[in-house]
């Protein structure tokens, strides 16, 4: 590249950092674009400013808490109001609006300044929304949505199921990048470290680190393997509205759970390596689930772990395809069942755990989807030129 281009991204949280956003933005850093993200930080608790991997963070309020719609609904256009005065004294050749709530304000900025637009749509947003809101005011938001894909000139999203959707509601040109993870880099000496916190007299270890939301099974999935006698440890960590409940379970049940807390995503691969049966079971009653991929899938394949996901999802089809672990119904006693299995299978277990990095090589690694993001950023950037 012989002059540096400037990328402007959006997103409404605070970058923790957010994963997909961490991973797209070091890849245009590593690619010669310089890169800043405005971001959201409603609890005001962290640095107003800092660079993390070359990446400029400029975090932003209004103040405004987790928990109610309302509450966001009534805080967002300040923070609309927040981006577009941040960026008005700012240079940029394009903008990467991360998610519905930042298209709005990307798309009035980039009429004014004359850039580009990527609009990044992690997963359908209404559908998201649906968690908490309900009757009018999500059909009015999955009107919204419909309306709003049509306008940007490109769109990325996570997978082929979604980005169909999108092209449903008459998104123009929707290509995919999927939340496929760069290969691991973890210390053994770590790893041991982890299994010995864990679970010092050795037993296997059954791990999910993400959100701690309703909807994927966790406090059930505690609540029965804490009475059962399944000799492995369930390991939950994350953060979220279901913190306390897996806490308590944890603290009060006989050592068969145990309650990680907080996990910073650089150190979540040495988590994985730990490991020996991830676990990602979302429930395939809400269309998000059934439609996107997670993470999880993606770094199970990378560190050779074979991964328990729910019947009837996307991404039960991806793990049947590969081999890489296998599909159940979406209740505990199946996954608990399905752990055993793996746990006492020894040859199942190492078939799926070739299957997953085999997989990975091959389609689902991050080095294929940087490839694909530089292409659209190289793409937009010659065509507005």
């Amino acid at each position: 590249m012989s002059e540096k281009k400037h990328v402007l991204m959006l997103l409404s949280n605070p970058f923790r950092p957010d994963p997909r956003v961490h991973r797209e933005a070091k890849s245009l850093v590593n690619a010669g674009y310089e890169v800043t993200i405005l971001c959201w930080d409603r609890e005001q608790r962290y640095p107003t400013e800092e660079t993390i991997d070359g990446i400029r963070i400029k975090r932003m309020g209004p103040r405004c808490g987790y928990g109610k719609a309302s509450d966001m609904i009534r805080s967002l256009p300040r923070f609309w109001k927040n981006l577009r005065k941040e960026a008005t004294n700012m240079n940029f050749d394009i903008i990467h609006a991360h998610d519905l709530d930042t298209l709005s304000p990307a798309l009035r900025i980039s009429s004014k300044r004359k850039v580009p637009v990527i609009y990044d749509s992690h997963e359908i947003y209404h559908e998201m929304a649906g968690e908490n809101l309900s009757g009018v005011f999500l059909k009015l938001l999955a009107s919204y949505e419909r309306r709003m894909v049509r306008k940007p000139r490109m769109m990325i999203t996570v997978n082929e199921p979604i980005a169909d959707i999108f092209k449903g509601f008459g998104a123009s040109d929707v290509r995919v990048i999927m939340n496929c993870q760069p290969e691991p880099q973890v210390d053994a000496g770590k790893v041991e470290a982890i299994r010995k916190t864990l679970t010092p007299d050795g037993k296997r270890i059954v791990l999910y680190i993400g959100v701690l939301e309703p909807n994927r099974l966790l406090l059930e999935l505690a609540e029965a393997h804490s009475k059962s006698k399944g000799d492995f440890i369930l390991a939950i960590g994350g953060f979220g509205s279901l913190e306390s409940g897996i806490a308590e379970i944890a603290k009060s049940g006989n050592g068969r759970v145990k309650f990680i807390g907080k996990v910073e995503p650089a150190s979540v691969p040495t988590y994985n390596a730990a490991s020996t049966v991830l676990l990602a079971a979302y429930d395939p009653g809400l269309k998000n689930n059934r439609m996107g991929a997670p993470n999880k899938l993606f770094e199970s394949m990378a560190s050779s772990k074979p991964i328990i996901v729910s019947k009837g999802t996307y991404a039960a089809r991806i793990v049947e395809e590969s081999g890489c672990g296998l599909a159940v119904g979406y209740n505990a006693d199946s996954v608990l069942s399905a752990a055993l299995k793996l746990l006492n299978d020894s040859a199942l277990h190492a078939k799926c755990s070739v299957a997953g990095r085999r997989a990975y090589g091959e389609k689902y690694n991050w080095a294929v989807m940087e490839k694909r993001l530089l292409g659209i950023y190289s793409e937009l950037l010659n065509h507005s030129d």
